[in-house]
């Protein structure tokens, strides 16, 4: 261990002397629950730590890294995040990954041109889809993607290279390569590319991906949304999540109401029949402390779920604490 922080140590202390905006952030997700997969296979509920054991739990994972900034001169910023997961039950670290910092782990550089980073990152997919997922893709209840349609649905990348683009006139363009994945069987290095557009209340997205491995699935998505004030409305396509040979529709709302956020997602592949439907409901109770509750059915077998219901109660806590200097 001390020789996986040791460099980690050298890099804060170094962009420390050049006065770096450095900070420590994440969130602890505590439920209690069960997602689809336990549904299916008889498991009672049981209380969990947000992702513990792998078991994709509760509303989001558990999770704390670091992240800084530092000016370089002539309009440049060296920037950096570090991000772990893996966190059991217990809130302990490191039990189920040998990597430290497997979530996130990437360096880059910005300025007015738009920002480069490489390393390992959120696949550009997940980046310019992830919005239009009102409940933050939930672990145990993602109603679009267990029934396979998520337009966010490619995971993390190694070895990934991501130009973001700036704001240019509502336009916002990302694209990415990510080298062979050394787990993935078959694996092939993939390309990626995603557009925004968005003004006002409106927005809508289009994204691709090649197949990450032989024999599998090229990947698009295309989702829109708008804001009504009283409720927010999402429609979206994808075709290919998770190198399936699906492809389907999901729809989606939320809105504000008496204090509570309320929505519903809605997915079904077209391939397999199979539809999924998601309930949510969550509100701040305290300062960056959300209470929620989480419900989804998917009525028969989909690529990426098994027939059941799942359901979680619980309560995240958000932090992002500067460093002092």
């Amino acid at each position: 261990m001390m020789k996986k922080l040791l460099p980690l140590a050298i890099l804060l202390g170094a962009m420390g002397t050049a006065h770096a905006e450095l900070a420590v952030y994440g969130l602890v997700d505590i439920s209690y629950g069960k997602n689809i997969a336990d549904d299916a296979a008889n498991k009672s509920a049981r209380l969990h730590s947000g992702g513990d054991d792998g078991s994709s739990q509760g509303n989001s994972t558990t999770r704390v890294g670091l992240k800084g900034s530092t000016d370089i001169g002539s309009g440049l910023k060296a920037n950096f995040k570090l991000e772990t997961a893996g966190i059991d039950r217990d809130l302990r670290i490191g039990k189920e990954n040998k990597a430290f910092f497997h979530r996130q782990a990437w360096a880059g550089l910005s300025g007015s041109f738009g920002e480069v980073r490489f390393g390992r990152q959120d696949s550009v997919p997940f980046q310019v889809m992830g919005g239009y997922d009102f409940n933050g893709q939930s672990n145990a209840a993602s109603a679009l993607f267990n029934s396979g349609v998520a337009a966010w649905g490619r995971d993390r990348q190694t070895q990934s290279l991501q130009y973001i683009s700036p704001n240019m006139g509502g336009f916002t363009a990302q694209v990415g390569f990510a080298g062979k994945e050394d787990s993935m069987t078959n694996a092939k290095a993939a390309t990626s590319a995603g557009l925004t557009y968005a003004a006002g209340k409106f927005s809508v997205s289009v994204v691709g991906e090649s197949k990450r491995e032989s024999g599998g699935e090229n990947f698009t998505g295309v989702a829109g949304s708008y804001d009504f004030g009283v409720v927010k409305v999402m429609a979206s396509h994808a075709d290919g999540v998770y190198g399936t040979p699906g492809r389907g529709t999901g729809l989606g709302f939320v809105a504000p109401v008496a204090g509570f956020n309320v929505g519903m997602h809605y997915g079904k592949d077209n391939d397999t029949n199979a539809a999924a439907t998601e309930i949510f409901v969550n509100r701040e109770i305290f300062k960056n402390t959300y209470a929620y509750a989480d419900f989804a059915r998917v009525n028969k077998d989909s690529h990426l779920s098994a027939k059941g219901n799942g359901y979680a109660l619980g309560v995240i806590y958000v932090f992002d604490v500067p460093f002092g200097r």
